[in-house]
């Protein structure tokens, strides 16, 4: 029996043809009754759907335990996209929709009394509504935009949001409660993680596990007091600022290399906490206290990564479980960002990380190339996603919203005099050269390559930019301002007039992937990746980020929080040149090494693999030892070979040219 039922029984109309109740032997039963939408009714909801039901009345013991609901854009409901039993003390389900699309839905009582299961369709009720069309809610107030900020939220450089109504933890995400037990030390889940091999190079290996250690002593916590809104554990700096702090933009780039752990801890659980603070209207505060209770600035809008986390978190996994979980709150926070952050000419705009900034961009910018590109890039994800859930429809729309923003972004972002992506001043032009020889070009215009958007022509310009070492060519990796731009400052404590941040040289990295310039992204990724362990070196600690022209952290501490990617995430993607594709059972590796090298202890598809390249010798074949616990293709690249072997389970010797 579901849990309830028994209690739940006592108020439900017997559906059994005998006289229970006072009621007379064969009378008609009564059925489930639709409370919303009504029939017929438009929806201001466009890219989601909530249905409501309700149980008659009745004190009558019945014998049906279940409902099964059916959604069809068809009226007989003859292939319905969405067929599934539920418990019967659940009285509402959420899905994703299309927008100005009409939907049939049929709820059904279930008779399991007799031993095997029988649709009371007598009793069943059926509707239909229509979702209504993409709002665009740009000058909307704040109280309907941040609707109901939940109790003990902090609210600090703006006027509190009054409160209508309270609403529950985690409306569009099923997790609603904290069930978790507190995270384990590094010392406990040490052999569980992946094991970087790498011969000649103590220094690298250290810091790779300095990175874990500081993630789990300082960054991964379990909430701290008993009035907490966490539904998992914090990922974040409890010690930060008056409240302690976790910010979504840093957890999505901390869960850049974090995936990697998942073997040993379930890192992304830590975004089952933005799930559960987001709210009806799909809204996500951009940062939460030490126990996940809101903190609203002024600037309390992040860009929109948790698409791209949840679908890099799956490339390591295949965890399909996870993404049907989460697809519904991702786009749920779509729809929000499609109302309430888009212009009236289709651009989008973010209060958030430019606001967060000193970067001379903000006192010229009106309109910024990245906010449209973290929407864009978020439409790619999306697509992909439903894709792999077999939604059609929702992967066909999701690549229509990323070809619009696509045309949206060359359109009005690229500027021809100076070949470059750049945001737009008030007036409609580029802010790369308002006043003759002033520049002003930062790391954010950078996002288009991310997002897929650069024609190859200026994916090549782009680039070229990178290369420039009058530009942003520095010694240790992207600096936030380039070094011809007006403000740029390469000292101690410069932030974001030229500091490498480590999340914005992922996205130039991810960017440089996306347009296929490895031989730059190689370059680039492994000069962060010797300035990351340098530093450690140096200082015994990771800090927030890097002087561009020399090796100095700069900022808070054991910063591992996003300080991560370089010694972690570079070192195993580039230094030692491994791509995992865990959804088509494929291990990419470019073996570039010249000393022993590989990865060991990787939990691949439900068992383990080991992978080592013996040290390179002169005119004599590499061969390579692979251990694995099960089936996989491996893609071997050394120098121009390529070689692909089907591995099964077993341990052997690989020789290559």
């Amino acid at each position: 029996m579901c849990h309830g039922s028994f209690v739940l029984a006592t108020l439900l109309l017997p559906l059994m043809a005998t006289s229970v109740g006072g009621r007379e032997a064969g009378a008609a039963p009564a059925g489930l009754v639709i409370r919303s939408p009504a029939k017929g009714e438009t929806t201001r909801d466009f890219l989601t759907a909530v249905l409501r039901w309700q149980y008659p009345l009745s004190h009558d013991l019945i014998p049906w335990w279940t409902v099964c609901l059916e959604v069809s854009r068809e009226a007989d409901l003859a292939r319905p996209f969405i067929k599934c039993d539920l418990r019967d003390d659940q009285t509402e389900y959420r899905f994703v929709a299309l927008p100005d699309t009409t939907y049939h839905w049929r709820i059904t009582p279930i008779d399991n009394s007799g031993g095997s299961r029988v649709e009371r369709t007598e009793a069943a009720a059926t509707s239909w509504f229509t979702t209504g069309k993409p709002l665009n809610r740009v000058g909307a107030a704040d109280a309907e935009r941040y609707r109901n900020p939940r109790r003990g939220a902090h609210w600090i450089h703006m006027p509190a949001v009054p409160r209508a109504e309270d609403e529950p933890l985690s409306p569009w995400y099923k997790v609603k409660a904290y069930r978790q037990t507190p995270p384990p030390a590094f010392a406990h889940i040490r052999e569980r993680l992946p094991a970087p091999v790498w011969d000649d190079h103590p220094e690298a290996l250290e810091v790779y596990g300095y990175c874990w250690d500081t993630l789990l002593r300082v960054w991964t916590y379990a909430p701290l007091t008993d009035e907490h809104q966490a539904v998992s554990n914090l990922i974040g700096y409890p010690a930060w600022g008056p409240w302690g702090s976790t910010m979504i933009f840093d957890t999505c780039f901390i869960l850049h290399f974090a995936r990697y752990g998942h073997q040993a801890y379930p890192f992304i659980t830590g975004l089952d906490n933005v799930y559960a603070r987001q709210h009806e209207n799909g809204y996500i505060c951009r940062e939460s206290d030490k126990d996940n209770r809101e903190v609203s600035s002024g600037y309390p809008v992040n860009p929109p990564l948790l698409s791209w986390a949840e679908w890099e978190q799956y490339q390591i996994t295949a965890d399909k479980q996870r993404l049907e979980a989460v697809f519904l709150p991702l786009v749920k926070h779509y729809e929000w960002w499609m109302t309430y952050q888009r212009r009236e000419n289709g651009l989008y705009w973010t209060h958030g990380l430019q606001e967060a900034d000193d970067s001379p961009r903000n006192a010229l910018m009106h309109a910024a190339v990245s906010a449209t590109s973290y929407q864009g890039l978020a439409s790619q994800c999306l697509a992909r996603i439903a894709a792999e859930l077999g939604r059609e429809d929702m992967r066909n729309f999701f690549q229509t919203q990323n070809e619009e923003l696509r045309q949206l972004v060359n359109q009005h972002f690229w500027d021809e005099v100076h070949r470059i992506y750049n945001d737009l001043d008030q007036q409609g032009r580029p802010i790369t050269e308002l006043q003759p020889g002033a520049l002003c070009k930062h790391v954010h215009m950078f996002w288009p390559l991310m997002a897929g958007f650069a024609t190859p022509e200026r994916a090549d310009a782009m680039v070229a930019e990178l290369r420039n070492p009058a530009s942003f060519n520095r010694l240790t990796g992207v600096p936030s301002l380039s070094a011809d731009s007006a403000g740029y400052n390469t000292e101690n404590g410069q932030y974001w007039r030229g500091a490498v941040w480590p999340p914005t040289q992922c996205m130039v990295q991810e960017g440089l992937k996306q347009t296929g310039h490895r031989e730059e992204l190689q370059e680039l990724a492994a000069r962060y990746h010797r300035a990351c362990v340098a530093d450690y070196q140096q200082q015994r600690t990771l800090r927030e980020n890097m002087a561009p022209d020399r090796v100095l952290g700069c900022g808070q501490p054991d910063f591992v929080g996003w300080s991560g990617i370089g010694p972690v995430a570079n070192l195993i993607e580039y230094v030692l040149g491994f791509e995992i594709d865990a959804p088509h059972r494929t291990i990419s590796w470019t073996v570039r090494q010249p000393e022993r090298h590989g990865l060991t202890n990787l939990h691949f598809c439900g068992f383990q693999v080991d992978l080592v390249a013996e040290p390179a010798a002169a005119d004599k074949p590499r061969r390579i030892t692979v251990a694995s616990g099960g089936e996989f293709t491996l893609r071997v690249r050394h120098g121009p070979q390529l070689t692909e072997q089907q591995i099964g389970a077993e341990k052997r010797t690989i020789v290559i040219e």
